[in-house]
């Protein structure tokens, strides 16, 4: 009886300091933010930051040549309460997910525009940037992955990422003259239950006169900016009269005074443009209405009309194109 009683009571205690003891255990990977304040300005980084443990990091851990979250848990956000350039790149202000592609032979930096995800959800299409960064060994090692920003001047500053014996390195400075990229986009319309797509990238006006000048007339153009404009679709459908069977493809087109020709081609989007007429399958005049106000940057949309089918609009400026698209 004795006994028993003595052993009750070292449960209670066991379990009244319970809360205690699993309070203490450290977080694997505990959460962190960094900030850094330039004039009236301010720059952020939240991350996971997770420690070494014994483990072999570069090459091991963190593999070479895949995406990396550069942290833990969920993916690393960078905020920036100004328009900037980030390692030479023009960013303007707002909140990105920060990647990074290691390699032996070097780092490459990764501002992606989709924010609020898990690390291993990583969409390269969303992708605003990508850019080599500077890479030291260092003699000492770091247990503990750590981002750090440091002020260079008044209105420019570093952003560290150091992990093992590796320390990346991004300059950054305050810019109130950024040239916007022409980032990514997509626009789908779903057509007798199958879906219909276009990526493609926008570019901004710039104060520039645009149809006849930036896009000329009579040319073939790549219909927006950087890689090929891709349309996949996963049913037959038409577009602007024309058949277009299930697959993928690259859009051009050719503007005029008053319309504009959209060429699809045989060949698969999201590549250098290298536009080939013996793969056009078809070529739509799709019309020209003025734009009730500026479109800027350049877009890609798709509507759906009260029937099974749509229109899809290409615009720019103070005009658009657009073409009625329906399943076959």
């Amino acid at each position: 009886m004795r006994s028993l009683i003595i052993c009750s009571a070292l449960c209670t205690v066991l379990f009244a300091a319970a809360p205690g003891v699993f309070s203490q255990q450290p977080i694997p990977s505990p959460r962190d933010s960094v900030f850094l304040s330039l004039d009236t300005n301010v720059i952020s980084v939240n991350y996971g930051r997770p420690s070494m443990r014994g483990r072999k990091i570069m090459g091991g851990l963190v593999p070479w040549n895949e995406v990396w979250r550069t942290g833990a848990n969920q993916a690393t956000h960078l905020k920036t309460s100004f328009d900037m350039t980030f390692g030479g790149i023009p960013v303007t202000r707002g909140t990105y997910t920060l990647w990074t592609l290691p390699s032996p032979g070097g780092w490459k930096v990764i501002l992606n525009k989709q924010t609020g995800q898990w690390g291993t959800v990583y969409n390269a299409s969303q992708d605003l940037a990508r850019f080599d960064a500077t890479v030291e060994q260092t003699s000492s090692a770091f247990e503990t992955f750590t981002i750090a920003l440091k002020a260079t001047g008044k209105t420019s500053g570093v952003m560290m990422l150091m992990w093992e014996n590796t320390s990346v390195s991004v300059p950054f400075q305050k810019s109130d003259h950024i040239r916007p990229l022409s980032g990514g986009d997509s626009t789908e319309l779903t057509l007798g239950g199958k879906k219909a797509a276009i990526r493609y990238s926008r570019p901004y006006m710039r104060g520039r006169a645009i149809w006849g000048v930036v896009v000329p007339n009579d040319s073939v153009w790549r219909t927006g900016a950087n890689l090929a404009t891709s349309l996949t679709t996963e049913g037959d459908v038409t577009i602007g009269g024309s058949s277009v069977p299930a697959g993928s493809y690259t859009l051009y087109s050719i503007p005029s005074a008053n319309a504009l020709t959209l060429i699809i081609s045989k060949k698969p989007g999201g590549r250098e443009p290298a536009y080939d007429p013996k793969s056009d399958i078809a070529r739509i005049i799709m019309k020209q209405e003025r734009a009730p106000s500026s479109i800027d940057p350049f877009r890609i949309w798709f509507e759906r009309d009260g029937t099974s089918g749509g229109t899809l609009n290409i615009g720019w400026g103070d005009r658009f194109f657009s073409a009625h698209v329906a399943a076959k």
